[in-house]
């Protein structure tokens, strides 16, 4: 009888310690990847970073980006800025930093995404750098999120932003 109370008990710890739902939430931007033209002339550093951390909710779940957040938002570059390249053309970016949040009391509730990461173009022979800040929000349900698409569509989002300040900033130097 007592060996029955020890395996209930066992039981009861291992379904109690699966409670609050999955530690690491998967998400998958290699579609976007995937079809984004080569563009030696376009890079963005930080390889390998592929965890978000959205605050604001309960236990601060993490979304893993598959392929990591940095090739994301270089496809999304190179996808946007492409078809507008011009001879002589290098951009560089590194120092890729993302900061996930959701602000559920809020009205309407918004998860917002701040990106940060410092640029160099070089637009024939004109070299410019500079730090590039975007936020993009979205409107969330807190109670379910959907971390899984809404994490992907805040980058690629964020991701259009800067690529708009970017050639914003490339025809700034155009001779």
């Amino acid at each position: 009888m007592s060996v029955i109370k020890h395996v209930l008990a066992a039981a009861a710890a291992l379904a109690l310690s699966g409670c609050g739902g999955k530690s690491m939430i998967e998400s998958d931007m290699s579609r976007l990847v995937s079809a984004s033209p080569a563009s030696p002339w376009l890079t963005v550093e930080n390889r390998g970073e592929s965890v978000v951390v959205v605050s604001g909710l309960e236990g601060k779940p993490k979304v893993q980006v598959s392929p990591d957040i940095a090739t994301a938002v270089e496809a999304r570059l190179r996808t946007t800025l492409q078809p507008k390249y011009i001879t002589d053309l290098i951009i560089n970016c590194r120092g890729l930093d993302t900061a996930t949040s959701v602000a559920a009391e809020a009205e309407p509730p918004t998860a917002s995404l701040a990106l940060a990461v410092n640029c160099r173009i070089v637009n024939r022979g004109v070299v410019t750098a500079k730090a590039y800040r975007i936020q993009q929000s979205l409107p969330v349900q807190p109670d379910a999120p959907r971390l899984d698409t809404l994490v992907p569509r805040l980058i690629d989002g964020a991701s259009t932003q800067l690529a708009d300040q970017l050639w914003a900033d490339v025809k700034a130097t155009t001779r």
